[in-house]
Formats: structure tokens, sequence, C-alpha cells
């Protein structure tokens, strides 16, 4: 076969008669190239596990901060609680469904580029979320209003700037955050009434000082 035939064999003609040469063995290994491209980006997108881990991470931290530093003890029975202080089970209940969605609304901004696009917001988050997990630790465990005070005005900032910085990402996220950013306000609300109540006051250190002497 000449080399005209062959061109010509591989040649094809258009409606308007223009004539098109098929994809060469150069051209095939680009579009391979092109479609092992699309499947790497196709599993390196975010699925099941990784929100799996985004709602995991602040619900099962919550719970070990709540069990290692639980609200029940005779400090915190005896403190000066206000008239609207819920009872216990409904803090249970609140962050019980608010770790989650929290998580959830991480996992959509982290979808979004990742850790590298994403610092930031992601960078708040991870602040808030260490400060919320203070909180208990320094109210109930170390019976020190005043530090958990300083710590849950600071973390409304945080939460505030997170619900912000997120909705710039993704609006669903943003709006995810917002009972959130409201329960952590009301909280704040609560903290400072027991402060003010209970300013100075030691509890059952006290009482039991009083009772060895």
């Amino acid at each position: 076969m000449s080399a005209a035939e062959g061109l010509t064999q591989r040649t094809s003609n258009r409606d308007d008669g223009t004539q098109v040469l098929p994809p060469d063995e150069t051209d095939k290994k680009y579009m391979e190239k092109g479609y092992r491209k699309k499947a790497a980006e196709v599993v390196k997108k975010p699925g099941v596990p990784s929100l799996l881990i985004a709602v995991g991470i602040p619900l099962i931290a919550g719970i070990v901060d709540g069990l290692v530093n639980s609200p029940s003890g005779a400090w915190y029975n005896q403190l000066d609680k206000p008239w609207w202080n819920p009872p216990g089970f409904l803090f249970g209940a609140a962050w019980s469904v608010l770790y989650p969605v929290m998580g959830l609304a991480s996992w959509l901004v982290w979808a979004d580029g990742g850790f590298q696009k994403q610092g930031y917001p992601l960078g708040l988050y991870a602040a808030q979320l260490l400060l919320n997990l203070a909180w208990p630790a320094l109210f109930f465990g170390a019976h020190s209003i005043g530090l958990a005070l300083v710590d849950i005005i600071i973390l409304a900032i945080l939460v505030a700037l997170t619900v912000a910085a997120f909705q710039r990402v993704n609006h669903v996220a943003g709006h995810l955050l917002k009972p959130y950013l409201a329960w952590v306000i009301f909280a704040t609300a609560l903290t400072i009434s027991f402060y003010i109540k209970n300013h100075g006051y030691t509890g059952a250190s006290d009482q039991e000082e009083h009772t060895r002497e």
C-alpha cells in the first residue's frame, strides 16, 4: 500500500466536505490519560468514610468529655442556680444533636478543597471545638466558674466567626452551625448567671474543711 492510499484510508469526510484525520496513537494516549485523570478525581472525592470521621470526631470527643466531667457532684449540686437553668438531660439531648450536625458542617467545608484550600474556616472550627471541650473540664472538673466564663465568651466569638467563614464556602454548612451558635450564646448567658450568683463560692470543699476541724 502506498503512502497516499494509507492517508486516504485514515481520512473521513464531514458534511461540509472537509476531511478530518482520525486520532493516531499519540491522540489515543492523551485521551486515555485524560480518562485516568478524571477517574482519579472521582476516587479522591469525599465519601462516606470521611463523613463518618468528620461527624464522629466532635460526637465521640463530646461524649468522652461529658463522662469525664460529669455535672453530677456535691459541688455542682450546691451551686445557686438561676431559675431558667435547664435540667441535665436537656443538655445531653442538645449536644447529641449539635455535635453530629457540627461535624457534618465541617465535612461540607472540607469537601470543597480540603485543608489546603479551606485552612482558615477549618482552623476556626478546630479552635472552637477545643474551647468547647475545655468548658466542662473548667466548670465541672476544675470548679472554676470564672475560667469557664472566659472560655465560653471566647468560644461564642469563635463560633460566630466560624459560621461566617463556613457561610462563604458553603451556605448549607453555615446554616447548620447557626443552632449551635444560638445554644452557645444561651450557655454563655447561663454561665454569666452562675458566676454572678456563686462568685467566690467553693462549695463542698469548704464543708469538708469544717468537718475536719
